[in-house]
């Protein structure tokens, strides 16, 4: 039996937050109130003209006719696309970069494997280091204190805002899209065209692919298909109103039984990530952004609708919170008919329900819709490149073909048990998704999937998101404080996407 230990390193950024900067009257005000989107040119030879076949000679009598005879066709010569790198491929030979990323064990192990085999089997002579910095935040310190010309690494890994940051601060992040594009050295439009289009957007600025996704994950929701049976419901919920009749049952079964746990046992266990209550916002159809993507807007109808659904779950005691014990182990032990959990903590979750002894089936599902098609909120880091030498910038580029190629790119995301960012990976998953049943089901929640802000100001704005979703499952928070809630919100952001975008 695999030992699994839960991850953390992709449940919801929180080893990535940096503490918000001090002096914002607003947020002080806020936390004192709540307390109380490329096709790459593909050129194909034209087919040699077929020689005319030559007639049999014959005599002409004077009352023949005959025809002009036709001319061969002049061969058209197609000229072949050539790069617009100005680089020479014998020139990358003994080019050595660095790769830094955050990851350790099992994660670290893999990316150095993958590297190994590349700086043994690549054509050109090109040797990558990888270079662990632990955590996010390390590699984000160490980035931000090196000196440009000599102390930054050629690629680094990190999620879109912070990628965002470096490129506000000055910091050579190189433009992808030359690369992309190049008709030698890029992506044809087939390969392009394999990439999650939602995973590869997360990573455009203007015109620009700033960078290239190396994982994207999500929360959400595992769910006890074998105890909803019992309860009477044949299929999980796709509503927000089927949400809230199977969980309310499940707690129901609690408060009749004899041992009476906490209120609310049984039914929801409450998760305030920031992604956790991002995706049930998206399920009610709220956009959190202003229009061209220009700031935030909490304030609608639609946010409104979605703390409302959430506050009724706690106050109907379909809902609780629980702290001395993690949400798979209460899952596990038939405390909570539905969890919210990051898709990375699929093999720690089987763990805890063989740890349990419970065989009891169960699934993974998106967050209900109002519309009733449950989906997700995606996100995870992405490798990104700091301009050097045109023959650095090339080498670089093509690591990131290699880490990026089907199956090494199976081999990352399986090691991080994410989904895959490109199609054909999946064929390299075959025995993963076998032994994984639940992580093959949540593929299909990628149809309905969508994606956080793509603004530098979200790794400071989702943590508003988090206190608003702690503060509405408090006792003394009432109904009727959502409208303000919602004003301070705004008002907050507002100021924290203009210091920080």
């Amino acid at each position: 039996m695999h030992s699994y230990q839960k991850s953390h390193c992709s449940d919801d950024h929180t080893a990535v937050g940096k503490t918000l900067p001090v002096g914002f009257k607003r947020l002080f005000f806020l936390l004192l109130v709540l307390s109380c989107t490329f096709l790459a040119s593909a050129c194909t030879s034209q087919p040699s003209p077929t020689a005319a076949a030559s007639s049999p000679t014959r005599e002409l009598t004077p009352t023949s006719t005959t025809k002009p005879a036709t001319p061969t066709p002049t061969p058209t010569i197609t000229p072949q696309p050539t790069s617009s790198l100005g680089v020479n491929a014998a020139n990358l030979d003994g080019t050595i970069l660095e790769l830094w990323h955050p990851w350790s064990g099992e994660t670290a192990r893999v990316i150095q494997e993958s590297l190994t085999e590349f700086n043994t089997s690549n054509e050109f002579g090109i040797t990558v280091e990888a270079i662990s910095q632990n955590s996010l935040n390390s590699l984000y310190e160490k980035v931000d204190t090196a000196e440009l010309e000599s102390g930054l690494p050629n690629i680094t890994i990190g999620p879109n805002y912070q990628i965002r940051d470096w490129i506000s601060s000055g910091k050579p992040v190189m433009g992808l899209k030359t690369y992309i594009n190049d008709p030698e050295w890029g992506f044809s439009s087939q390969e392009l065209a394999d990439f999650n289009e939602i995973f590869l957007l997360q990573d455009v600025k203007g015109e620009n692919q700033f960078a290239m996704p190396a994982v994207r994950t999500a929360q959400v929701m595992y769910y006890n298909t074998t105890w909803a049976e019992e309860l009477g419901f044949t299929s999980p919920p796709d509503t927000p109103d089927e949400f809230k009749t199977q969980v309310c049952a499940a707690a129901q079964t609690f408060q009749t039984d004899d041992n009476l746990l906490t209120p609310g046992t049984g039914g929801w266990l409450i998760n305030t990530s920031p992604s956790a209550i991002l995706s049930w916002l998206y399920a009610f159809d709220s956009s959190i952004l202003l229009p061209d993507d220009t700031g935030y807007h909490f304030n609608s109808p639609e946010t409104e609708q979605a703390f409302l659904f959430l506050k009724e779950l706690i106050d109907q005691g379909c809902a609780y919170e629980v702290l001395e014990s993690p949400a798979e182990v209460n899952f596990a032990n038939r405390r909570a008919l539905i969890i919210t959990s990051p898709l990375s903590n699929i093999g720690y979750q089987n763990a805890e329900f063989e740890r349990a002894e419970n065989n009891d089936k169960w699934t993974v599902i998106g967050f209900p819709s109002i519309e009733g098609k449950p989906g997700i909120s995606v996100y995870g880091p992405s490798y990104a490149v700091f301009s050097g030498t045109p023959e650095e910038n090339l080498a670089s580029w093509l690591v990131l073909k290699w880490l990026l190629s089907p199956k090494s790119g199976a081999t990352f995301t399986e090691a991080h048990g994410t989904f895959p960012v490109r199609e054909s990976m999946l064929k390299y998953l075959d025995d993963y998704a076998s032994g994984h049943p639940q992580w093959s089901t949540a593929q299909a929640l990628l149809t309905n999937a969508r994606p956080e802000p793509g603004l530098k100001s979200w790794d400071k704005v989702r943590w508003i998101l988090g206190d608003v979703g702690t503060q509405i499952f408090r006792y003394y928070f009432t109904p009727d404080r959502i409208p303000a809630t919602l004003e301070l919100m705004d008002e907050t952001a507002a100021e924290l996407h203009e210091f920080n975008d």
